[in-house]
């Protein structure tokens, strides 16, 4: 079979962009092709070995309806692995945000709070380690809630990317409670804000997600207000990624208006771009910001920039 050596020419090459054309274009052949053990043994060995963790995992996802259910478990941990990596990377990037915390002198802080200190110190003839206020500087304890439109337009291949935003997301809030809501026409919360859930099952439940629907963009920010309502944190509030077209629900603004701070990530899900000005109306009432995402896969580290 012709299709076979070709298979492993792209596989010995670490090419998974030539075996996702392979896939789009002979998607019958390659799906017998991978029902070979030995192959599917060597696609597994290879997008583990790869550098191109990207090029991977798209190859991973794309395949998956293609596989028997024992190799799609398998294919399945492989893939959210390669993510694991790939947004333990991104969130690295960044730099996490931290609030200030005055407090007595403690080895191994390294800013002094002047005017406090001097304060203390002041007519005094001996001062001690008591006097000295040092800054210590730690992650923010926030409550955030991400809300992820997930309707028609949103595409196979975008399902993938915004798997990657959350897991950037999740590395990035480890240790602070937040909540994940998909929403179409309606709204499903993958993660609760007070439930504790491991980065592995917080992406295996992104990866079965099905785009379909109309979009209620009104009916997410009230969902996603009844997740911040829980005490779980001083500060809190909202990251909605929309193209903005509201096309059910009604007016969405008259809910924005109701968060402390409401920032709008507006991609690009179909044709027409998006509504800029129900996107901008939204940040601007809840003083939040609004990042313009001209190409999709930006998406994670659009989520990032907000977080930091």
């Amino acid at each position: 079979m012709k299709s076979l050596p070709l298979a492993r020419e792209g596989l010995n090459r670490g090419d998974f962009q030539f075996l996702r054309v392979m896939a789009k274009e002979n998607p019958k052949t390659l799906a017998e092709l991978l029902q070979d053990p030995s192959l599917f043994e060597e696609v597994i060995k290879a997008t583990e070995a790869t550098n191109m963790k990207w090029s991977a995992a798209l190859f991973l996802y794309g395949v998956q309806n293609d596989l028997t259910e024992s190799q799609r478990r398998i294919a399945r941990e492989v893939l959210i692995r390669l993510l694991m990596q790939l947004a333990s990377h991104i969130s690295a990037r960044g730099i996490r945000s931290t609030e200030r915390v005055l407090t007595p002198f403690r080895p191994g802080l390294d800013e002094m709070e002047i005017e406090c200190t001097m304060d203390n110190v002041m007519g005094k003839r001996c001062a001690d380690y008591e006097d000295i206020i040092m800054v210590d500087k730690r992650p923010k304890q926030r409550g955030i809630v991400l809300m992820l439109d997930v309707s028609n337009s949103m595409q196979r291949e975008k399902i993938l990317i915004a798997t990657l935003a959350i897991g950037v997301l999740a590395y990035r809030l480890r240790g602070e409670n937040y909540s994940i809501l998909t929403f179409n026409n309606e709204v499903d919360v993958i993660k609760p804000i007070e439930k504790e859930m491991s980065i592995e099952e917080l992406l295996d439940r992104m990866l079965e997600i099905q785009s379909k629907g109309i979009t209620n963009i009104k009916l997410a920010l009230e969902k996603g207000l009844e997740q911040l309502s829980k005490k779980v944190a001083h500060e809190k509030m909202g990251i909605i990624a929309t193209d903005g077209w509201a096309t059910t629900g009604g007016d969405p603004i008259e809910v924005a208006k109701n968060y402390s701070r409401l920032h709008v990530i507006q991609v690009p899900m179909g044709i027409g771009g998006g509504d800029d000005k129900t996107c901008i109306a939204m940040a601007r009432i809840s003083k939040g910001k609004r990042v313009y995402v001209k190409n999709f896969i930006e998406l994670p580290r659009a989520v990032l920039e907000i977080l930091r």
